[in-house]
């Protein structure tokens, strides 16, 4: 009996020590960037010898792709919370997509360490810049694939995909631009950004609708 439990007993401890190690590689990227992170660095935060750290990964590169991949589900949780209530009230409700550039204003910021090290990496052939390319990609497929379901009503020619995902990218280029100006100019009004960033939004989907109907490219929507 004991000799089973004994075992098992390790491989949670074991585990549990690798998840500590990766939480600290998490935190680390996040606040500080990844000059910073060490093995020393993450074996200390995690509470153990920098000895230890090599019983759970191979290499450090290791260790940091596997914290990206978790602050990159993180980043897709928090995109699909938000547009799912989107979903179901409508894209036209001023103050629901305030509230998702809230959400996703505080996210980009409280991970923007991790944001410039995905768009400074992630075209490097390493494994790194794999997982930073494959995190981009995810984050614009889960927007995209929210987005889609929102204009699904307007019965757009290819489910509207195309238009989506470039809905999806200048939305996220809006957001990225929107977090610099904040961390340019320390002063400037969080709440102003939030109200031009979903004002600008709400009449670029308004103008692009009208636009592509008047040219044909859309099918109109009939009343009633």
């Amino acid at each position: 009996m004991n000799a089973q439990v004994k075992p098992q007993r390790k491989r949670r401890d074991g585990q549990a020590t690798r998840e500590r190690l990766i939480q600290a590689t998490v935190e680390i990227l996040s606040r500080e960037g990844l000059g910073a992170v060490s093995t020393a660095r993450v074996a200390r935060d995690a509470g153990i010898v920098q000895s230890g750290f090599y019983a759970h990964f191979a290499s450090l590169e290791e260790c940091v792709v596997v914290a990206a991949e978790h602050i990159g589900q993180r980043i897709r949780d928090s995109i699909r919370e938000g547009l799912s209530l989107l979903r179901e009230q409508g894209v036209g409700d001023f103050e629901l997509v305030l509230s998702l550039y809230r959400r996703l204003l505080t996210e980009v910021e409280a991970q923007w360490q991790f944001v410039e090290l995905l768009l400074r990496y992630f075209r490097e052939p390493t494994p790194l810049g794999r997982t930073l390319f494959s995190i981009q990609q995810s984050i614009r497929d889960e927007l995209t694939q929210h987005l889609v379901a929102i204009l699904k009503p307007l019965d757009i020619p290819d489910g509207g995909r195309p238009e989506a995902a470039f809905l999806a990218d200048l939305m996220v280029s809006m957001l990225l631009s929107s977090v610099q100006s904040l961390r340019w100019e320390p002063s400037l009004n969080k709440e102003l950004v939030l109200y031009l960033l979903t004002v600008e939004t709400l009449s670029m989907v308004a103008r692009t609708y009208d636009w592509m109907t008047e040219k044909g490219y859309w099918p109109k929507t009939t009343e009633g």
